[in-house]
């Protein structure tokens, strides 16, 4: 099943960051960290997990993975599917409620032409 249409987040239950020169995801338990399930990820995967902001589309990120790193949709699609997928089974994204769709906030914000 694609997943390019549905908008992610990030989970409150992962956190990433730059440390030394690489990128983690640290899965959070309680109060503290698992540090025992520490994720070191690449430069394509840290892209793709700062773009799960809650706003943008699959499509959208794999969009932004093709223009950055110059790439072939198919490929960018495929790799992006990939990971959340694995995000998924983590728990480490949430689905989010798709952006409203283009036609429809430009239907909002343009008034209709009357009396012509």
């Amino acid at each position: 099943m694609s997943r390019l249409r549905e908008v992610f987040a990030r989970s409150d239950r992962m956190v990433g960051r730059p440390i030394a020169g690489e990128y983690v995801l640290v899965p959070l338990v309680g109060r503290g960290a698992d540090v025992d399930s520490i994720l070191n990820l690449n430069r394509l995967g840290a892209f793709i997990w700062e773009a799960l902001d809650g706003e943008r589309t699959g499509a959208e990120v794999v969009d932004a993975i093709v223009a950055r790193f110059e790439v072939e949709t198919k490929e960018a699609a495929r790799d992006y599917e990939e990971f959340i997928e694995t995000l998924r089974d983590l728990k480490a994204v949430v689905p989010v409620r798709p952006p409203e769709s283009l036609g429809l906030r430009l239907a909002k914000a343009v008034p209709a032409i009357t009396g012509v």
